[in-house]
């Protein structure tokens, strides 16, 4: 070989992608089928109400129609809704259905048709005016796509995990415009983890995920802001006093959202008739302030214009608090994010109406909204950096970059030391969840293993090892019980030598002290058993014995690195 060829091969070798260069291009392709997704159901939810009042504006929809109507459409949907739910319920319990779950726990595999039902559930308490973001279904078809293509391609789970997170990431950019915060938002509040392997499979999805949304229907910011002057120094400090007042009410908040699923649920009544009763407190505030329907973005969209008389704010507050404790406490399907900045940018309205009394050229209103939305979405959700990097991308006003940075700064702190919970402590506490010390050999199962019996013949032993890249394979009794394993090299011996194809395998190949791992073993005993044996996977037992699937090192491996990055 001449010395051209040697660096030419050596070139080549360097060139080629390696597994984590294939993940981000799975990253890219999960942003575009997300966004595909999340487009697909907007669209969807367009089409419906506009089928049902002529316009797609549930504010505009609500305000046109008799009060009588207001009252009874939420109504109709939460029985539609409910219903939904229950047949989603009636099927077979996936152990993490939803993707926050499924992103840190479990398989990574988010059930398909729970997940359909679920959205037309959304469909029907968002369409019908039910006070909830339709982010919710969104991130959650879009993770479904991320779960769909990691298990037609048979990845290892920690990959599939990080898939459903790419999809998660994808649904949350084109929900929100917001590319760098979807992916923030994902590591920080899902993973709790901001490793530089993860962090650039998320950016990638939300990336792909945004230019598939450009081509489509085009990039526009969710928010438009109007002209704002520099903020000065008296500016940051009303801010910092801001950032502090939505620390103190977000634990307020979240405690009455808590204290309506509490009560909801002391209803023992069919599901469909509890979310009816959730739309009918929704619908008898719309009765007297129509402005409650829907997650409010026309509503916040408006207040960042400025010209609210505080008496309004005050009054639309109260009302659309008691409208999302509603509809989220009686068991309704979508997102609490969006209401969260609803409640942010009217008390951040409400606050630079205060100041104008007294200062009345200190603090513009929408200055004020849109600092408001960024601190009351840190204080609810402990995430302060996605908080501002999220009220910037939606508005992409950079004059107020540097007062919202302190303000949801300080309202992180302030809420987290009132309530160490935040709106997300289910996935949190669950996350908890897959430290390897809790973690079991059950987690990082795979179900497809290859198995002879003791009656199958040399042939059928030969054929399972050479369709398997495995240098073993697991021998099971008639009732499926673990009996030990067959090496390759000792079946290549028994090979070499005349044979009949079609006789039983002889007993002396059977490996019955073949290493094994319980399903229920904590992974740091697994990692022990591994490193007493040189093999890539051991076989996973259930309580009776019975093969239950294995588990490979290098799924092991991929947590426990994981693991280390967050650590």
């Amino acid at each position: 070989m001449t010395k051209a060829n040697e660096v030419a091969l050596r070139v080549l070798e360097r060139l080629r992608p390696g597994d984590w260069q294939r993940m981000l291009a799975w990253a890219a392709l999960v942003g575009a089928t997300g966004a595909l997704a999340t487009l697909g159901f907007r669209a969807s939810l367009g089409w419906i109400e506009h089928w049902l009042y002529g316009t797609s504006g549930l504010v505009q929809a609500a305000e046109s129609l008799p009060w009588w109507q207001r009252l009874l459409a939420p109504v109709i949907g939460g029985a539609l809704a409910g219903s939904f739910l229950v047949l989603a319920r009636r099927l077979p319990r996936a152990p993490h259905g939803d993707y926050m779950e499924a992103t840190v726990l479990g398989r990574g595999q988010l059930p398909v048709r729970a997940s359909l039902l679920r959205a037309l559930s959304s469909a029907c308490t968002v369409a019908s005016g039910g006070a909830i973001g339709r982010e919710g279904p969104m991130v959650q078809l879009a993770a479904l796509t991320g779960s769909l293509l990691a298990g037609w391609r048979a990845m290892p789970v920690p990959r599939r995990r990080l898939l459903v997170a790419c999809g998660a990431a994808a649904g949350l950019a084109t929900a929100y415009g917001a590319p760098i915060a979807g992916a923030l938002f994902i590591a920080e509040i899902v993973l709790q983890s901001l490793a530089t392997e993860t962090l650039a499979a998320l950016l990638i999805a939300s990336v792909s995920a945004h230019a598939t949304v450009a081509v489509l229907v085009g990039a526009q910011p969710l928010y438009h802001m109007p002209a704002l002057p520099p903020l000065g120094g008296q500016a940051l400090l009303a801010c910092g006093l801001l950032g502090l007042l939505a620390g103190l009410v977000a634990p307020l908040y979240l405690w009455l959202l808590d204290l309506s699923k509490k009560a909801f649920g002391a209803l023992q009544v069919p599901l469909p008739l509890k979310l009816a009763v959730g739309g009918l407190i929704v619908g008898a505030i719309s009765v007297y302030a129509p402005q409650v329907w829907g997650n409010g973005f026309s509503v916040v969209d408006s207040v960042l214009q400025g010209g609210w008389a505080w008496q309004a704010l005050l009054v639309i507050l109260a009302l659309k608090i008691a409208a999302v404790a509603a509809t989220t406490g009686s068991g309704a399907v979508g997102g609490i994010f969006t209401p969260t900045l609803f409640v942010g940018a009217v008390s951040g309205g409400l606050f630079a109406a205060a100041t104008h009394a007294l200062f009345p050229q200190l603090l513009p209103a929408p200055a004020s909204a849109a600092i408001g939305m960024g601190a009351f979405l840190a204080a609810s959700t402990h995430a302060p950096l996605t908080a501002v990097l999220m009220i910037f991308e939606m508005t992409e006003s950079y004059g107020i970059v540097a007062p919202l940075m302190l303000a949801s700064v300080l309202a992180f702190s302030v809420s987290r030391l009132l309530r160490p919970d935040s709106i997300y402590a289910s996935s949190q506490k669950a996350k908890a969840a897959t430290d390897p010390r809790i973690a079991t050999a059950g987690d990082l199962l795979r179900p497809d293993s290859i198995t002879v019996q003791a009656g199958d013949s040399l042939a059928v032993v030969e054929k399972r090892l050479l369709e398997s890249r495995w240098r073993h394979v697991y021998v099971l009794d008639e009732h499926g019980v673990f009996r030990g394993a067959i090496a390759l090299h000792d079946l290549t011996g028994v090979l070499k030598t005349p044979h009949d194809p079609a006789s039983p395998w002889p007993a002396s190949l059977l490996q019955p002290d073949y290493p094994r791992l319980r399903i229920d073993m904590p992974l740091w005993e697994v990692l022990g058993v591994f490193e007493a044996h040189p093999g890539e996977r051991l076989p996973v037992l259930d309580a009776s014995g019975r093969l239950a699937g294995h588990l490979a090192k290098t799924d092991l491996m991929l947590m426990l690195r994981d693991r280390l990055a967050i650590a």
